[in-house]
Parts: structure tokens; sequence; C-alpha cells
């Protein structure tokens, strides 16, 4: 039996689909509000925080070590496993938030389609018992 307390991220489609739902809905309103050398402006500021979004380096795997001690390892091989100590996970039924206890980490936002069904029901048990 596979461990259940070690969960592998895939890419999440749903929210690329939503980030780019808001993105071009930010955009209308702005083409709407703003003259046109001002859009132009502003959609070329929205066009190059969204690349720097991307280029950030994402988490391929956690895993639970303890009650609140867990492992996070990179997709970027240059960087190492980590252990993260969590104060707060919560359920937002489509996804999950991970509250790291050191500031300086980015809180960690699980999707329901970067998981297989299991392990989704797995991880939400967690968050249930922490």
């Amino acid at each position: 039996m596979a461990n259940q307390r070690v969960f592998e991220l895939q890419y999440s489609r749903f929210s690329i689909v939503l980030q780019l739902l808001i993105f071009l809905g930010i955009s209308f309103l702005s083409y709407l509000l703003l003259k046109p050398l001002f859009f132009f402006i502003s959609f070329l500021f929205m066009c190059g925080a969204w690349v720097l979004f991307f280029k950030q380096s994402q988490i391929k795997k956690i895993e639970n070590l303890e009650k609140n001690l867990w492992s996070v390892e990179f997709s970027d091989p240059n960087l190492d496993i980590q252990q993260r100590e969590i104060v707060k996970i919560i359920d937002h039924h489509c996804y999950i938030v991970i509250y790291f206890s050191d500031p300086q980490h980015k809180n960690l936002v699980i999707w329901w389609d970067q998981l297989a069904y299991f392990h989704w029901k797995n991880l939400k048990i967690l968050v249930k018992l922490a």
C-alpha cells in the first residue's frame, strides 16, 4: 500500500483557467474605463506580472512527517527538500490552504485537480484531524 501521507502535486488546469478568466475580466473592464494608452500600459504590466508568477518555483511534493512537520519538495532541482512547520490548514472545499509558521514562506494552495481523488480525500481527512 502506498504511503497515504505523501502528496505529489500535479499542474492545476482549474487554477490557470480561473486566473485567465479573471485576467480577461480585468482587461475588459480596464479597456472600457481607461484611455487607450493607459489600457495598453496596464495590460503590459498585467502580462509581465503573470509571466513572473509562472517563473516562480512550484512545489512538486509534500509529505506529512509528524503532526505539524511537513517535508516540501520543489520542481526546481537546484532547491533542496525543506522541512516546514505548519500553523494551520483550511479546507475551502475546492482548494486547501496551508499556512507555514515561517513568514518568509508563502502559503500553499492545493486545488482539487492537483491530486488524484484518493489522495485528495486523504488530504481532506488530514485537515479534519489537524
